[in-house]
């Protein structure tokens, strides 16, 4: 499913590493090298098109560094928000100590990374790895992954979550796609993992009310 043409988005010249989309009567964009949201009411329409209102839309977008005082291109073509699906089989072979070692090896290089790394150091870091021959199926290692979390004895974020699966999954030699989703009134943030439109480690009844603003492909840690 793809986004309607918003006439207020697609005049605008977005800064580096800044990314919107249209969330019900409002905007949102997400600044990469500052790990920022900023939200904006904005209704599409009429009063969109209308100058003085782009105008000052603008001004108060530029202010805050999210676009260009002197746009020279036009806004890049925003997302596609998917249809999403799950894995309903879940024909997973049994746990062997193998996994829970992966596990553990993929939490350990994890955590080391994210805990010295910005939103921008781990998205250039997924953006180069390397992928080798696949040797399991997404949604097997996936599975897998859901099953060990239980096992931890803390919380972890969505952000950490996506990024402890990324490690995971390249250790299978599998690569995913990284999404990130808001919404708004009120605003939530929310990223997940994906091979196509197939959800990994995740519930469509959690993601379906989320707006993707940016996604990175076939992502590998």
């Amino acid at each position: 499913m793809s986004h309607e043409p918003d006439d207020l988005l697609d005049a605008l010249a977005f800064a580096d590493g800044v990314h919107a989309v249209r969330a019900s009567d409002g905007l949102v964009f997400l600044d990469i090298d500052r790990d920022a949201y900023f939200c904006l009411y904005a209704r599409a329409g009429a009063d969109d098109a209308d100058n003085a209102t782009a105008e000052a839309i603008r001004a108060q977008l530029t202010a805050h560094g999210l676009v260009a005082e002197r746009p020279t291109r036009n806004a890049a073509a925003r997302p596609v928000t998917r249809l999403w699906r799950e894995d309903c089989a879940r024909n997973v072979r049994p746990m062997a100590l193998r996994d829970l070692a992966y596990f553990l090896r993929a939490l350990v290089a994890a955590a080391w990374r994210f805990r010295r790394s910005s939103l921008a150091q781990m998205i250039a870091h997924v953006r180069a790895g390397d992928i080798p021959v696949p040797r399991a199926s997404h949604a097997d290692v996936a599975a897998r992954f859901e099953r060990l979390c239980l096992w931890l004895p803390f919380r972890v974020d969505c952000l950490f979550r996506a990024f402890l699966l990324l490690h995971l999954l390249r250790y299978h030699g599998l690569s995913a796609d990284w999404i990130f989703g808001v919404s708004l009134f009120p605003f939530h943030a929310h990223c997940w993992l994906a091979n196509g439109d197939l959800l990994l480690a995740e519930r469509v009844a959690k993601v379906e009310g989320f707006e993707t603003i940016f996604q990175i492909e076939r992502a590998s840690a």
